[in-house]
């Protein structure tokens, strides 16, 4: 009797909190077949109908029930490679927000960002590091080494500039390096998609940080997350000024008196690199 009470138990509990509530209802119903069958009520072709029915019902719930098995990590830490080149991202695109400390690798398809998005009504805004921020040389101290920060940077906003010619784009300068960089894509529509890309320290080769695709399909929340992330990064970064077009960086070294002799005089010049 404690073995009957004890199953009792447990099938009320689960009703209660409507787990296996299928299992249940299939087997009161073959209960209830079976009584009918044998006072001779239902026929036996109803009854075999119903219970290959029912049979069938087991064995589509099993197959749904089974849980997927988790993507392998490395399907979703993936390396810039795994996305091809910058350009094949660019047809269809109407709105493009991109953050990277020069965002060269990006710029490198200047003319495709005209042709794809700007010629045809899209907008784009870029975010770069600000070159007069006291804060730059720690930001080339953390990034790889196989380029030069500062000319590519230089490089990067003389690009910026002859874009903003166009009044869809905009770019601003931002004073300190988050630790990663963003590109997103159509933030407003159901398509749009997040790639996050982590800058880690003195990478080899660029190519090799850690990259990741949110699409807003997958995780409302988190392509929520990022969308918002550049919008805060967009209202704390600064107007481009039209000096920035010959640009003077700000060195971490301080100034050293330099010595320059002159007969009947020594002058101290200050050195600024």
């Amino acid at each position: 009797m404690g073995v009957f009470r004890d199953l009792a138990r447990r099938v009320l509990i689960d009703i209660r909190t409507d787990r296996h509530l299928e299992a249940y209802s299939l087997f009161s119903i073959g209960v209830v077949l079976t009584v009918l069958g044998l006072v001779g009520i239902i026929g036996s072709r109803i009854l075999l109908s119903t219970i290959i029915l029912a049979l069938s019902f087991l064995v589509l719930h099993t197959e749904v029930d089974v849980p997927r098995k988790a993507p392998s990590l490395d399907t979703v830490l993936v390396t810039r490679e795994s996305f091809g080149s910058f350009s094949k991202l660019l047809p269809g695109v109407r709105d493009l927000r991109i953050y990277g400390p020069t965002a060269v690798n990006v710029l490198v398809s200047s003319g495709d960002i005209r042709r794809f998005i700007l010629n045809t009504g899209g907008t784009v805004r870029v975010i770069v590091q600000d070159p007069l921020s006291e804060l730059i040389q720690q930001t080339a101290i953390q990034l790889d080494d196989n380029i030069d920060f500062e000319s590519t940077l230089r490089s990067s906003i003389a690009t910026l500039n002859k874009l903003a010619a166009n009044s869809r784009f905009h770019f601003r300068t931002l004073q300190v390096n988050p630790g990663y960089s963003l590109v997103i894509v159509n933030a407003t529509t159901p398509e749009g998609y997040v790639i996050f890309e982590s800058h880690g320290f003195k990478d080899e080769n660029i190519s090799d940080r850690m990259h990741i695709m949110i699409r807003r399909q997958d995780s409302q929340h988190w392509f929520a997350y990022w969308v918002a992330r550049f919008e805060a990064m967009w209202e704390v970064s600064k107007e481009p000024l039209t000096g920035l077009r010959c640009l003077k960086f700000v060195s971490a070294r301080p100034p050293v008196a330099e010595v320059v002799s002159r007969p009947g005089s020594t002058r101290h010049m200050p050195y600024q690199a």
